[in-house]
């Protein structure tokens, strides 16, 4: 039996699953420049991997741009606090 990551990718293969596991780190550029090249190697020859590649990138690219708004100055002064507490106490 095969698995399935979702509709349109079959994780048949190592290479897909290590692809679909990765992914987050290949486009953050968080991979070795050995392994960004196995994986832009890998989906140029795999149009599942691609897409699954361009989904994700899109989703980052979206939440991003939802996420650019600044939080207001007291939540950001309440949260520092906490950061300051929470540091003196576990010292």
């Amino acid at each position: 039996m095969s698995e399935k990551y979702s509709d349109d990718i079959n994780l048949d293969t190592e290479e897909c699953q290590s692809v679909v596991t990765h992914i987050f780190e290949y486009l953050d550029s968080e991979m070795t420049s050995e392994d960004a090249e196995k994986m832009r190697h890998h989906v140029a020859q795999c149009s599942p991997c691609l897409a699954e590649l361009s989904i994700d990138d899109m989703i980052k690219k979206v939440l991003k741009r939802s996420c650019s708004q600044k939080a207001p100055d007291h939540l950001r002064v309440r949260i520092h606090a906490q950061f300051t507490t929470m540091r003196i106490v576990e010292e």
